[in-house]
C-alpha cells in the first residue's frame, strides 16, 4: 500500500489538479493500492472541500482548526498514515501546490522495495529538471545544499530540504518510538532537514532520484519566508552538528 501525505494550506486552486494526477498514477499502477491523506492546515479557502473532489480516489481528510505550519501538518499526516500502514508500506510526502509530479512515485516505491528506507526526489541528481524557480532562489538552494553536504554529510543524500520523499513506514514508526513527538520538532520548512538528519542517525538507508520540479505550475506566491527559513536552517545545522537533539 502507498500513502500519499499532502500537507495543504490554502491550496484549493492547485489541489484538484494534483489529486487528478495521483488518480491517474493509481489507475496505471493498481498494484500500488494508493491512499491519499490531505492535511488541511487551518486553511481559509476551500481546501477541505476540494480535497475529496476526485471521484473514486480514496482520500482521508485531516483538519487543523488553526494553522500549525508544515511541521504540524507533516506530523498529523504521518500519524494518520501509520495508523493503517504495514511496516513495508510506503508513505510518500509531496507539496500540495502541484509542483511535484506523482508520476515519479512508482519509481521511488520500487527503490523502497529494493531495500532503501528513504528515497528523495532530488534537485541535485543528474537528470533533474527545475522549471520556473527564480534564479536567486536556485542559487541560494544550491549554496545551502553544498553547506549541508560539507557540514553534515548524510550517505545517499544531496537534497536535504526536498519535500518529495518516499519513506518505508517502519522507519517512521521507529523514529516516533525513539524520539516521540520531538521527531518533528522544528517549525516551518526547516523540519524537512531535521527529519532527514534524525532518520540518518537511526541508520536509515537513503538514496535519491532526479526530481522534476515544475514551479511554473504553482498558483500564487510561495508561502516560504526565505530569509527566516535560511536563518532557522543554519541554526539547526549548528545545533545538530554539535550533537543537540532538542
Amino acid at each position: 500500500m502507498v500513502f500519499f501525505v499532502l500537507p495543504a494550506y490554502n491550496e484549493a486552486e492547485a489541489l484538484p489538479t494534483l489529486l487528478a494526477r495521483i488518480q491517474r498514477v493509481a489507475r496505471s499502477h493498481p498494484q500500488l493500492d494508493v491512499r491519499v491523506i490531505v492535511v488541511d492546515d487551518g486553511s481559509s479557502d476551500a481546501t477541505a472541500q476540494v480535497a475529496q473532489s476526485v471521484p473514486s480516489l480514496p482520500v482521508c481528510l485531516v483538519r487543523h482548526e488553526r494553522n500549525q505550519g508544515l511541521s504540524g501538518a507533516l506530523r498529523s499526516g504521518f500519524h494518520a498514515a501509520l495508523k493503517h500502514a504495514a511496516d513495508d508500506d510506503a508513505i510518500v510526502t509531496m507539496d500540495a501546490d502541484d509542483t511535484h509530479h506523482p508520476g515519479q512515485a512508482p519509481r521511488m516505491v520500487a527503490l523502497l522495495e529494493e531495500g532503501y528506507d528513504i528515497v528523495i526526489a532530488s534537485r541535485y541528481q543528474p537528470g533533474a529538471r527545475i522549471v520556473g524557480v527564480p534564479r536567486v532562489r536556485r542559487l541560494l538552494s544550491d549554496g545551502m545544499s553544498l553547506l549541508f553536504r560539507f557540514a553534515y554529510p548524510i550517505p545517499g543524500a544531496r537534497d536535504y530540504s526536498s519535500g518529495f520523499r518516499a519513506y518505508r513506514a517502519a522507519v517512521l514508526r521507529h523514529a516516533f518510538a525513539h524520539y516521540g513527538e520531538a521527531f518533528i520538532s522544528e517549525r516551518g520548512f526547516t523540519c524537512m532537514v531535521d527529519v532527514l538528519i534524525k532518520l540518518a542517525r537511526l541508520g536509515a538507508v537513503i538514496t535519491e532520484i532526479p526530481m522534476v520540479l515544475r514551479y511554473d505550475r504553482k498558483p500564487g506566491k510561495s508561502k516560504m519566508n526565505v530569509p527566516r527559513t535560511v536563518a532557522q536552517t543554519l541554526w539547526l545545522l549548528v545545533r545538530r552538528r554539535l550533537g543537540h537533539l532538542d
